[in-house]
């Protein structure tokens, strides 16, 4: 059973790796060639994150976690070197008004990828050795995740705050806290989201084109718009793999935040089902590995990459199918972005090393 989790694991990350490649390509071909004069420009930058995703993956299937138990402080501190890196003058990269890349000079990097994760590495960390139902402890992760948060706000980046906010949310969930502690929790970060939609104007407009998008079609709703036409236009089985008309410079992003409305569109309603099962088998999954761990870390470890990768998916599949406001959230494995495939499956690949570690003491048990 358990070595058959691993493998789905692997066949998962796989399939939708190489779906994402596929249409990469066809989402950013044309735009590519148009305006960088090279149609395979995001699909090499793909690969490139993909390959360094594959030497991750392999390195995190064998690495010792207990590691990344001893040294969490350490990894902590790390992450917020790193989000804090992208407001040096020359070293960060600006696009579209936030700041959220670090230039490496051969590549760009979005450290807010790596310190969500290094964050839930530490909660998963420290809560192994506290009574998580006492508020002092609560309140220790709470401060911790505002800091991190607080760091991505400034970038801006309110999608990847409200991932790293709802995956931090479950995780004390897992812990055991009371319903009236889950309350007491959740009711004024609610109320605090509220608080920076309605402050920055930007946030108050998209919720506006949410609410009604053709109220401004040709602004802040044209985006959604089009995305309801590229998932209105691929029906049941779609207009055909690579017929993507929405990609002709209508569809904005179409090859990283709203590719699933490509995807819709070319492969239908049947090929957008297809792939939320693949994610699906996949969470669930690493759900069925979180509780058969050998020990707490390994479990509660399990619950925040899984986390992380439900919270990505359901924001970006609700955003583009207009179920939500618009935010600026990757379909994980898939949109165009090398630095977050390469750790969405390093993530993984910690997965599988958790479900192995389970395999080693399920066999001494049945010695």
């Amino acid at each position: 059973m358990s070595r058959k989790l691993s493998i789905t694991i692997v066949i998962c990350v796989a399939s939708l790796v190489c779906i994402g490649l596929v249409m990469i390509y066809s989402a950013s071909s044309y735009v590519a060639k148009l305006q960088l004069h090279d149609s395979l420009y995001y699909v090499k930058k793909q690969l490139g994150g993909v390959i360094v995703g594959i030497f991750l993956f392999v390195g995190a299937m064998f690495f010792d976690i207990n590691l990344l138990k001893k040294c969490r402080v350490w990894i902590l501190i790390i992450s917020y070197i790193l989000l804090a890196l992208v407001f040096i003058p020359g070293l960060g990269v600006e696009s579209y008004g936030a700041v959220r890349w670090i230039n490496l000079g051969f590549t760009t990097m979005q450290p807010s990828e790596i310190s969500k994760f290094g964050l839930i590495i530490y909660i998963a960390s420290y809560m192994v050795d506290k009574d998580m139902t006492k508020w002092r402890h609560i309140l220790v992760v709470i401060a911790f995740s505002l800091g991190m948060c607080l760091l991505i706000m400034l970038e801006p980046n309110m999608s990847i705050t409200m991932c790293v906010i709802l995956s931090v949310f479950v995780l004390l969930v897992s812990s055991g806290l009371k319903f009236s502690q889950m309350a007491t929790i959740a009711v004024p970060a609610l109320i605090g989201v509220i608080a920076l939609i309605i402050l920055e104007p930007y946030r108050f407009d998209r919720l506006l084109a949410f609410i009604d998008p053709w109220a401004s079609p040709k602004d802040e709703g044209y985006q959604l718009i089009q995305s309801y036409y590229a998932i209105g236009n691929g029906g049941l089985f779609g207009v055909g793999l690579f017929n993507s008309r929405q990609k002709y410079l209508f569809l904005p992003f179409a090859e990283s935040d709203f590719i699933f409305s490509i995807i819709c569109e070319e492969l239908g309603l049947i090929g957008a089902i297809t792939i939320i099962g693949i994610f699906a088998v996949l969470i669930v999954s690493g759900i069925v590995i979180a509780l058969r761990a050998k020990d707490a870390f390994g479990c509660y470890l399990a619950i925040g990459i899984v986390a992380i990768i439900a919270v990505q998916t359901l924001v970006n599949i609700a955003v583009v199918s207009g179920s939500m406001p618009p935010t600026g959230l990757p379909l994980p494995f898939i949109s165009a972005g090398g630095s977050a495939v390469a750790i969405f499956m390093g993530a993984t690949g910690l997965l599988v090393n958790i479900d192995k570690n389970s395999q080693s003491k399920l066999l001494r048990h049945s010695i």
